[in-house]
Order: structure tokens, then sequence, then C-alpha cells
């Protein structure tokens, strides 16, 4: 299955081990986008056998949100290649695996192309598209966002996992730069985005806590209940609130925020029937 994305991904992997070998950390970045893939791909072949919304799914459908899944972050090896040859050049992977995929025929399909442009964006980036908006199929329209969910989904909860599983640090897993090596309180700009349970967008960053706090506000932006029993599962939100409760020097605002995941997440279980 998806023999020929697996073909794909894998000519663009080797293609930047080769640019990126003798730099240690972007061939260890190459690598671990590879399995990143896999691993989301994982990750979605749950949700789209867990979750109502693709039950009745044509296979054609269900294929083509598969190859949205493993070739969601075939633009990094672009990405990773450009920051190796041009370091102060900024990219953006999920444009540039959408102009690789859009210039190839049998990918060009907007079920494929358009959810991998936004995976990693702000959601009102999709609606705000006009190669999206000005579509005059709804249901085109609704499979487009329904698979691009199940890809936003993924990438989150595949990261979640590693991040739970790896025994790496948040700061060596998602190269985040620590402002200190003391413990910081979380932001008043980044908590005020968190009680209005919204995803911090990284400008706002501006502790250690807060960063912690960003990767936490993914919770805001799953889409499906299969994503949320997911990482249950797999105990990813207990890990990230250890890490916050270890960074955050304010106990007071700890408290309020671990008391606001909780009730988020009771009101998730109930939403799905106690399936969480």
């Amino acid at each position: 299955m998806l023999e020929k994305e697996k073909d794909l991904l894998q000519n663009e992997y080797l293609k930047c081990l080769e640019i990126a070998k003798h730099d240690k950390y972007m061939t260890s970045l190459t690598k671990e986008k590879i399995q990143h893939s896999y691993q989301v791909l994982e990750a979605g072949n749950f949700l789209l056998k867990e979750e109502n919304v693709f039950k009745n799914w044509s296979s054609q459908r269900i294929k083509e949100a598969r190859k949205a899944l493993l070739l969601h972050d075939i633009g990094r090896f672009a990405e990773i290649t450009s920051k190796t040859q041009f370091p102060e050049q900024s990219t953006d992977h999920g444009i540039l695996g959408y102009n690789i995929l859009a210039n190839i025929p049998e990918y060009y399909n907007p079920r494929i192309i358009i959810p991998i442009k936004h995976h990693g964006h702000m959601i009102e980036e999709l609606y705000n598209d006009p190669e999206y908006y000005t579509l005059e199929d709804p249901q085109l329209k609704y499979e487009i966002e329904k698979i691009t969910f199940l890809v936003r989904d993924a990438d989150k909860i595949a990261n979640f996992k590693l991040l739970s599983e790896s025994g790496q640090d948040i700061w060596t897993l998602f190269n985040i730069k620590k402002k200190t090596s003391q413990k910081t309180p979380v932001s008043q700009e980044a908590l005020n985005t968190f009680l209005k349970q919204e995803v911090i967008r990284y400008p706002d960053v501006h502790t250690n806590s807060d960063s912690i706090l960003f990767l936490i506000c993914w919770i805001f932006d799953l889409n499906y209940n299969s994503s949320f029993a997911y990482m249950q599962n797999n105990q990813c939100f207990e890990f990230l609130v250890e890490e916050l409760r270890n960074s955050n020097s304010d106990s007071s605002t700890q408290h309020q925020i671990e008391q606001i995941i909780q009730n988020y997440l009771h009101q998730k279980n109930i939403n799905s029937g106690g399936k969480l």
C-alpha cells in the first residue's frame, strides 16, 4: 500500500540526507522527519478506523487521506536543505510540500495538496485560502476540511506520543532554546490565550513555561474525539502537565492551568459518550 508515495518520500529524504550529511543536527533532524512521516500515518490510520466521520467514505477517499498523511511533511526535506545551505532563509514546509506535489500530475488533487499546505498553519489560513473557499462543490470542501483536520490531529498526536516515549526533553525534541536555567512563570500574554482555550502563537512565547504551555495548547486544536482517546491512552497529557509543573515558578497559576485542562478533558469525555 502507498508504495509510490513511500518511494517519493524516500527520494526526497535521501536527497536531503546527502546535502545535510556534514551537519550533525540537520542529519538527525532529517532522520527524525522520515520516522515522523510514518508515525503520522500510523496515528492517522487509527483515526480513520475509529472516527465516525470516515466510516462511510469510499476506499478511494480513504486512500487520498492516507496519501495526505504520509506525505504531509514531504516539504520538510526541502526546508532542511534550504536551512543547511542558506541558514538565514525562512521557508514554510507546508507550502514547499504543496508545491512539490502540485507539480506531479497524479498528486494534483485538492484533497491531498490543500491539507498538506495548511497542516501546520492556523486553521483560519485554510478557510481564507481562495483555492479552498472558491470551490463550488460543497462535498469536496467538506472532504478537504475533514482530511485537513485528520492530518493536523495525526501530526500533533504523533508528536505528543514521541514526546512521552522518547526520553528526550522538549527542548531537544522540538529544538526550543531555553531562555534561562531557572524556573519561570507563565507570562500573562500566554496565560490569557490559554484561558480563552486558543492556540498560543509563537511570538507570544516569552518564558520557558510559555514554551511548554504552547505545546499543551495544541489540545485546543484537536478536532476528533479519537485524537483525545489516542493521547489519553498514551498518557501524553500527564507528561506535559508534569513538564510545566517542573518549570512554572507560580504555583497558583499552575493550579489554575491544571484545573482547566482537567475540566476540558472531562468535557471532551462527556461529549464523546465516555469513550476517551
